[in-house]
């Protein structure tokens, strides 16, 4: 089955806490996209307003619907080693840092590992795929790589890349076992697509939230 992630460029704290309210009953896992403007030009929280930020940090207040919810960040900035430290004691699952944000992915590697959390690789449509490939045959198998759906990241409603179904179809070819993400351009008239090139994984933010009744939007992903 095709695992469904509702993703959240949060604007405020009380901003992503709403948006996990409203799918908490129906996902296990959500994603929050994070820009502090180095890599996407957006910014988001919590480098537009650090509010809750250091207590999530220091564990004086767990992530919202902790119970229901497991968290993944999507590091949307460059050298995020730091800031990876960060929301690994704020007690998320998962990470995706993209493979061009950084020099050192010997380091995430090795920090993901030992915080027993999922590192997903993030590429753009417009890098190479071999740079990918030979990041995972020096450091090992990620548990899951995330194909961005456009260069233009940190922002929601942009449109797919049909480079991408190509893209896909070569990762898996490479790695059938690996588990394919795919993030931005996400929604009723892609998804079936990307699932027959091979993604199992898909990360929506537009279409789950700006329209319609969000269970059946998730629903509507899910059934591909």
């Amino acid at each position: 089955m095709i695992k469904i992630i509702p993703a959240v460029l949060p604007e405020s704290f009380e901003d992503f806490e709403a948006h996990a309210a409203r799918v908490k009953s129906h996902v296990g896992r959500m994603q929050i996209d994070v820009a502090d403007g180095s890599y996407a030009p957006s910014r988001t929280w919590p480098y537009t307003s650090s509010e809750h930020f250091s207590e999530l940090v220091a564990q004086d207040e767990g992530l919202p619907y902790w119970e229901d919810l497991e968290y993944e960040v999507d590091l949307l900035m460059r050298k995020p080693e730091a800031a990876l430290a960060d929301w690994i004691k704020a007690g998320v699952s998962g990470a995706v840092v993209h493979i061009e944000s950084t020099d050192d992915h010997g380091a995430i590697v090795d920090m993901s590992q030992n915080a027993g959390i999922d590192l997903g690789w993030g590429i753009k449509p417009s890098t190479p795929n071999e740079k990918l490939f030979e990041i995972i045959d020096t450091l090992g198998m990620p548990g899951f790589v995330q194909v961005m759906g456009s260069d233009s990241i940190g922002h929601a409603g942009e449109d797919l890349d049909e480079s991408v179904f190509d893209k896909i179809v070569e990762i898996k070819e490479r790695y059938p076992d690996l588990t394919i993400a795919v993030d931005i351009g996400v929604n009723d008239e892609t998804a079936q697509d990307l699932a027959d090139a091979g993604a199992t994984k898909l990360v929506s933010s537009s279409f789950i939230f700006e329209e319609g009744d969000i269970r059946q939007n998730i629903e509507t992903l899910q059934g591909i």
